[in-house]
């Protein structure tokens, strides 16, 4: 969910995996970011590329997922620039979701900033959204 001078409206969050050759190392970001992201945004992705990536290592230790493929986070409406951390958690959501092959549901909306340890915090603006 995103504030704006004329109210709250919905944002959506996409992520595409492509598979790519086994890296042990496998990568420390998303690979591509797209949807005029504002630079606090921008840290909200590696943050929560973080994080899903640790959660998932912690429920399935044999998982490779994030050493075997290359991800895309893309943010709709191109045209229209966005920032702040609210979306950290959609984005945690949506990464853990590719990785875990369970789809969220299409009637969930969800604001919140993550941090490094999974802690969702407060936000303001939850009323304008």
């Amino acid at each position: 969910l995103a504030w704006s001078p004329l109210g709250g409206s919905p944002i959506f969050i996409e992520t595409a995996c492509i598979p790519v050759a086994y890296s042990e190392r496998g990568s420390d970001s998303v690979n591509v970011i797209t949807g005029q992201l504002g630079s606090v945004m921008k840290e909200s992705v590696n943050i929560a590329y973080t994080f899903a990536k640790q959660f998932v290592s912690s429920i399935d230790r044999e998982s490779k997922f994030f050493n075997s493929h290359q991800l895309h986070l893309h943010v709709p409406e191109g045209a229209v620039s966005k920032d702040g951390p609210s979306a950290g958690i959609a984005m945690t959501t949506s990464l853990i979701s590719i990785a875990t092959n369970k789809s969220v549901k299409p009637n969930v909306a969800m604001t919140g900033e993550i941090s490094l340890t999974g802690k969702v915090l407060p936000v303001g603006g939850i009323k304008e959204k």
